[in-house]
């Protein structure tokens, strides 16, 4: 944690400033620490990370998302580092905003004064803002994550790394002149809730970019509500057993390389014409079953338990999520539905 921080944060239980009580530094970091604020709420800084989270205050199930996604991210430590998914996850993040390449993004971030990244994970997305600007880049994740995230990227001088909800943020409102929240509100208890509460953090003529997973075919969600009503309820380790297996189904699936045709819709259901490959197919139309050539075999297992450990995986349509947008005055700058999900990147146009 940099002193620095002690500025923009607040207490997240009475929103008063906080004052920093028996520091030890190291170098710029201060590594441990107590956060007091006048009214008694203390919060530890450990490992270099301040620790804004009132446990006693988490839903249950908040805090078995806790565990999950700190499960995950212990076991796929180095994910969005190593060069071949940086690569992909670029790409693919430039073209779900409506980036197009990373100049448009580099132009639009140089600007920015404060930028945080609600659910940050390992810390990918705010490596690639804290590159592309001098302003100050926060991210905060519900999970132990942080502690990783802190031994990427921690050193970097514009990048501060906290242990909150994003349900109960440390900041003040209309603070923030860029928000980000990838693959995380449909994690949350109420996604719509969530994405409302993050937006009121927005500066005016600043902007919101999220993510949600967008409601599949009448097969798919059946498969997903029945089996995860039994995979949520399990510890890590079955979970992750559980995830092996889809995994090499998904791999099985791929290694034989097998196209199918749909000749006609089935609208009832929601199945396109065309032709698919097996893999594919079954993965977007039956059970999720994910696999991709490019992931080594334990990422592609935490992708399968990222959908089905987690309590919460809420699935929105077009139309709701559009919805959202309109409610708050929130300008569509760019809309993009694909099967996996709903990327949105908008602009507050009202104070």
């Amino acid at each position: 944690m940099k002193k620095s921080l002690l500025k923009y944060i607040i207490c997240p239980i009475c929103n008063a400033a906080f004052k920093l009580v028996d520091p030890v530094q190291e170098g710029e970091e201060i590594t441990t620490a107590l956060l007091v604020c006048p009214r008694g709420h203390s919060f530890p800084v450990t490992g270099g990370v301040p620790k804004l989270l009132a446990q006693d205050r988490l839903l249950e199930a908040q805090k078995e998302t806790q565990d999950s996604f700190s499960e995950i991210w212990r076991r796929i430590p180095g994910f969005g580092y190593e060069d071949r998914t940086k690569k992909i996850y670029l790409g693919w993040y430039l073209q779900r905003y409506g980036w197009r390449n990373l100049g448009n993004l580099a132009e639009f971030l140089s600007a920015k004064q404060f930028i945080l990244d609600a659910g940050t994970g390992l810390g990918r997305d705010i490596k690639l803002y804290a590159e592309h600007t001098k302003g100050e880049v926060f991210g905060v994740d519900i999970s132990q994550s942080v502690n990783i995230a802190y031994q990427h990227i921690g050193h970097l001088p514009n990048v501060h790394l906290i242990q909150a909800d994003l349900t109960s943020l440390p900041f003040t409102k209309n603070f923030f002149d860029f928000i980000a929240s990838d693959f995380v509100l449909h994690h949350t208890p109420d996604t719509e809730k969530s994405f409302k509460y993050l937006a009121s953090f927005l500066k005016k003529e600043s902007q919101i970019a999220i993510y949600v997973y967008k409601k599949k075919g009448p097969i798919r969600e059946f498969c997903d509500d029945y089996i995860r009503s039994f995979t949520t309820k399990l510890p890590p380790e079955e979970c992750h057993k559980f995830s092996e297996a889809v995994t090499k189904f998904g791999k099985s699936l791929s290694d034989m390389n097998i196209d199918i045709s749909v000749p006609e819709d089935i609208p009832y259901l929601e199945i396109k014409a065309g032709r698919y490959n097996l893999q594919r197919f079954v993965y977007w139309y039956i059970f999720k079953c994910f696999w991709n050539d490019d992931f080594d075999f334990e990422t592609n297992v935490m992708t399968n338990f990222d959908w089905y450990h987690p309590r919460y995986a809420h699935r929105h349509t077009p139309e709701e999520v559009k919805s959202w947008f309109q409610d708050l005055n929130l300008e569509i700058l760019s809309f993009n539905v694909i099967e996996s999900g709903i990327s949105v990147r908008a602009k507050k146009c009202v104070a």
